[in-house]
């Protein structure tokens, strides 16, 4: 019964760790995600956020950078992820 139990529950368990973990810690390092969709690195203190179809954080350096990333999310993203090793490598 004991093992039906730990079964169950810790697929569970794993999972909500996981999404605790991402609010914890945003997505590159907490750079700007729009800087990154333009091959630039700007680090910023995540005050200006969005929280992703993944769960995931993503950080701004202002207002305006997240009103463009969010005009496009989802090829945004896909272009941040692409960037995102060429530029914190430099």
């Amino acid at each position: 019964m004991k093992k039906l139990l730990l079964m169950t529950i810790s697929p569970l368990l794993f999972a909500m760790t996981s999404f605790a973990m991402a609010a914890d810690y945003p997505e590159f390092g907490g750079r700007c995600a729009m800087g990154l969709v333009n091959g630039e690195e700007f680090n910023t203190d995540c005050s200006v956020n969005w929280t992703g179809p993944d769960g995931n954080q993503y950080c701004f350096g202002n207002k305006d950078a997240k009103d463009s990333f969010l005009k496009k999310p989802d090829e945004n993203l896909h272009k941040a992820f692409e960037n995102y090793e060429a530029v914190v490598t430099r």
